[in-house]
C-alpha cells in the first residue's frame, strides 16, 4: 500500500471501521501467527519427558525477560506517538530526525540487555524461588541466557516496526514478522523434536528466527524505497532525547512495573507447585489467541491517534477510539463464545500431563470471563499512548496490578481456604475494576498535539 493511501486511510477515509480493518488486518495476522508458533512451541515442549518442568520453566522466565524490555515498549510507545504527529503536522523532517534517534537507542540498548540478562539471569531466578522446585531453574535459566543474544536483532526490528507503524504501515513490518514467526515455527520443531534439544532448542530457534529479519529491517529504513534514513543523519539533539525520554518513562515504568507484578504473581503461583504453574503457562497461550485482534486494533488505533492529533483533527480521533472499542468487544465476545466449547480439545494437544489439564480446564473458564475487559483495556492504552499520554497508561498498569490483584491474591491466599481459585478471582476483580478506572482516565484526555505543547511551553519561556 502507498504512502498516500496509509495516510488518507489515517486521516480522511470517512469510514473509519473500513480503515481500520484494513489497517489492523495485517498486524491481527501477524499477531495471531506469533500466537500461533506460541502453541506449536507449547506442543512440541508438552509432548517432552519432563514436559511440566519444561513449561514451568519458560512461564517463569517470561516475566522475568519482560522487565528488561519495558525499556523497549516505553520508547516504541513514545516512537510512534513523536513520529506519527510528525507526520500528522506534515514535517517530514522531524520525523526522519525522530526515527534515527530511535534507532540510536534501540542499537545501545540492545547491546546493554543483551549483558544484563545473560549474567543477571541467575540471580533474578532465585529471587523467584524457582531453585525450590526441581529442574525450573536449570529450564528458567537455559531459557533465558539463549534468548539473551536476541536482544540487538530484536530491538532494531522493534525501532523498524515503531518507525513504520507511525506512517500507518503496518504490512511492511508484519511481512517480516511473518518471516520470522515461520523460521521459528519450523526450526522449534526441529530442534525439539527432531534433535531432541528441549528448551533450549525452543530458545534458539526463537533467537535465529528473530536475527534472520533484522538485516532486512535496517535496509528498509536506509533504503530509498523505505525511510531514506542514511548513516550521515545520526543524530542527537538533547531536547529530542527529552522529548522521547519524558513520554516513554511512564509508559516504561508501567510496563516495568506490571512485569515485575507478573514476576511476583507468577512466584505465588509457582508456590502452588510445577504443575499449577504449567497450567497457567498453557492456559495464556490459548486466551492470547483472542487477545491478538484487540491488540492489533490498539496498536493501530496509537497510530491513528496520533497522526489525528497531530493535524488536529481532534473528533477523528475521538471517533477512531469507539470504532476500535466498538471492533474490539465484538471480536472479544464472539471469540470467547466460539473457544469456550473447543477448550478441552484445545488445552489437551499442549500437555500430556493429567493434573496440567485439570487446572488449565479451571483457569480458562475465568480468563475467557475476562476477554471483553481486556479488549477495553488494549483500547484505553492505545488512546492514550497514541495522545502521547502515557502517565495514564502507567496508572492503569499500576492500579491493575499492584493496588488490586496483588493484594487480593495476598488476602485469599493468607485469610481464605480457596487454593489456587484465589488467582483466578483476583484476576477476574483486577481485570473488571479496570475498565472503570480507564473510563474516568480518558475523559482527561485533550487530544492535543505533545509537540504543539511543547513548543507553547518554548514560546512562553521566551516571551
Amino acid at each position: 500500500m502507498k504512502q498516500e493511501n496509509r495516510q488518507h486511510l489515517l486521516l480522511e477515509e470517512k469510514n473509519i471501521y473500513r480503515a481500520f480493518v484494513i489497517l489492523a488486518l495485517p498486524v491481527f495476522l501477524s499477531n495471531m501467527l506469533k500466537s500461533f508458533h506460541d502453541l506449536v512451541d507449547t506442543f512440541f515442549i508438552g509432548q517432552m519427558e519432563n514436559s511440566v518442568t519444561a513449561q514451568a520453566g519458560i512461564s517463569v522466565a517470561w516475566p522475568a525477560l519482560n522487565i528488561l524490555l519495558s525499556l523497549v515498549s516505553g520508547l516504541m510507545v513514545a516512537g510512534v506517538a513523536v513520529v506519527s504527529q510528525c507526520h500528522g503536522a506534515r514535517e517530514e523532517k522531524r520525523a526522519r530526525q525522530f526515527s534515527m534517534l530511535l534507532l540510536e537507542l534501540f542499537l545501545a540498548l540492545g547491546v546493554l540487555l543483551n549483558v544484563l540478562v545473560y549474567f543477571f539471569a541467575p540471580w533474578l531466578l532465585s529471587m523467584m524461588g524457582t531453585r525450590n522446585q526441581p529442574g525450573v531453574y536449570e529450564e528458567a535459566l537455559t531459557y533465558l541466557r539463549v534468548r539473551s543474544f536476541e536482544m540487538v536483532p530484536f530491538l532494531i526490528f522493534s525501532a523498524f516496526q515503531a518507525i513504520r507503524q507511525a506512517r500507518g504501515d503496518t504490512t511492511t513490518p508484519v511481512i517480516l514478522n511473518v518471516i520470522a514467526v515461520s523460521i521459528n515455527i519450523v526450526l522449534t520443531g526441529y530442534f525439539v523434536q527432531v534433535r531432541k534439544m528441549g528448551v533450549y532448542g525452543a530458545a534458539l530457534a526463537t533467537m535465529l528466527g528473530q536475527t534472520a529479519v533484522a538485516p532486512a529491517a535496517l535496509y528498509l529504513l536506509f533504503s530509498r524505497r523505505g525511510e531514506g534514513m542514511r548513516c550521515s543523519d545520526v543524530y542527537f539533539d538533547a531536547r529530542d532525547m527529552g522529548q522521547l525520554c519524558r513520554i516513554a518513562a511512564p509508559s516504561a515504568g508501567s510496563q516495568a512495573m506490571t512485569s515485575l507484578g507478573f514476576l511476583v504473581v507468577q512466584s505465588l503461583i509457582l508456590s502452588y507447585g510445577a504443575v499449577v504453574a504449567a497450567a497457567f503457562s498453557i492456559g495464556n497461550k490459548v486466551s492470547n489467541m483472542l487477545l491478538m485482534p484487540t491488540m492489533a486494533l490498539g496498536s493501530v488505533l496509537a497510530a491513528f491517534i496520533g497522526q489525528n492529533v497531530g493535524a488536529g483533527n481532534r473528533e477523528r480521533a475521538k471517533n477512531a477510539y469507539r470504532a476500535s472499542r466498538n471492533l474490539g468487544l465484538g471480536i472479544s465476545i464472539g471469540g470467547a463464545l466460539c473457544l469456550y466449547p473447543l477448550r478441552a480439545q484445545i488445552l489437551s494437544l499442549l500437555t500430556n500431563s493429567p493434573e496440567t489439564l485439570e487446572v488449565a480446564m479451571e483457569y480458562i473458564f475465568w480468563v475467557l470471563l475476562t476477554q471483553p475487559f481486556m479488549s477495553m483495556f488494549q483500547n484505553y492504552i492505545g488512546v492514550f499512548n497514541g495522545s502521547g499520554n502515557t502517565r495514564y497508561s502507567f496508572t492503569m498498569g499500576i492500579v491493575r496490578l499492584w493496588c488490586v490483584r496483588l493484594p487480593l491474591i495476598y488476602v485469599f491466599k493468607t485469610f481464605t481456604n480457596l487454593g489456587r481459585a484465589g488467582i483466578w478471582y483476583a484476576m477476574v476483580i483486577s481485570n473488571c475494576l479496570l475498565v472503570f478506572l480507564g473510563m474516568y482516565l480518558l475523559r482527561r484526555v485533550d487530544f492535543t498535539s505533545v509537540l504543539q505543547k511543547r513548543g507553547k511551553r518554548r514560546q512562553a519561556k521566551t516571551a
